[in-house]
C-alpha cells in the first residue's frame, strides 16, 4: 500500500516537473498560455470586414448624435480610422473607409431627422450599448443575422401508419 502511494506521488511530481519545465522553455510550444488558452489572438471573422466596421461605427455615431448623447463624433471617427490603420489598412483603402464612414453618417443623420419615435427606450438602450463599446475602442460590427429561411424540411413528414403498418 505504501509503495503504491510512493509511485503515485512520484508520477505526480514528474508530471508537475515536466509542466513547469515546459513553461520555462522559450521555444516550446507547450506553455501555461497554451494550456490555459491565453495568448490566442481573436482573429476577425470573415463576416467582420473593415467596411462593416465603418458602417457600424458611423451608424452608432449618427444615432447617438440624433438622440442627444454627449460625445465628440469627430474623435470617434478619428479613433476608428486610427484603429483601421493599426490593423494594416493601406492609405487608399483608409480613404475609402473615410468616405464610407462619412456617407453612412450623413445618410443616417438625414434619414432620422423627422423620425419622432426614433429615440424610444428600446432604441436608446441599443444606441447606448453600441456607443459605449465604440468609445471604449471596440469597433467590432455586430454579427450578421444568418438567413435560415432555406433551412427546414423539404419533404413531407413521414406517415407513421405507412412505416409501422405497411400492409394495412
Amino acid at each position: 500500500m505504501i509503495g503504491g502511494r510512493r509511485i503515485a506521488t512520484g508520477v505526480s511530481c514528474v508530471g508537475v516537473a515536466l509542466m513547469l519545465g515546459a513553461c520555462s522553455l522559450e521555444s516550446s510550444a507547450l506553455s501555461t498560455g497554451t494550456l490555459l488558452g491565453a495568448g490566442k489572438q481573436k482573429e476577425p471573422t470573415p463576416a467582420e470586414l473593415a467596411t462593416d466596421r465603418a458602417v457600424h461605427v458611423a451608424a452608432t455615431s449618427a444615432n447617438a448624435s440624433r438622440c442627444g448623447y454627449v460625445f465628440d463624433p469627430a474623435q470617434v471617427k478619428a479613433s476608428y480610422l486610427a484603429f483601421e490603420q493599426g490593423q494594416g489598412a493601406a492609405a487608399d483603402f483608409a480613404q475609402q473607409l473615410d468616405k464610407s464612414y462619412d456617407f453612412t453618417h450623413a445618410k443616417i443623420a438625414k434619414s432620422t431627422v423627422n423620425a419622432e419615435d426614433f429615440c424610444s427606450e428600446e432604441q436608446t438602450a441599443i444606441i447606448k450599448r453600441n456607443l459605449n463599446k465604440v468609445l471604449a475602442g471596440d469597433f467590432s460590427a455586430p454579427a450578421k443575422a444568418r438567413d435560415v429561411s432555406h433551412i427546414g424540411p423539404t419533404v413531407a413528414p413521414m406517415d407513421r401508419e405507412k412505416i409501422f403498418h405497411p400492409i394495412r
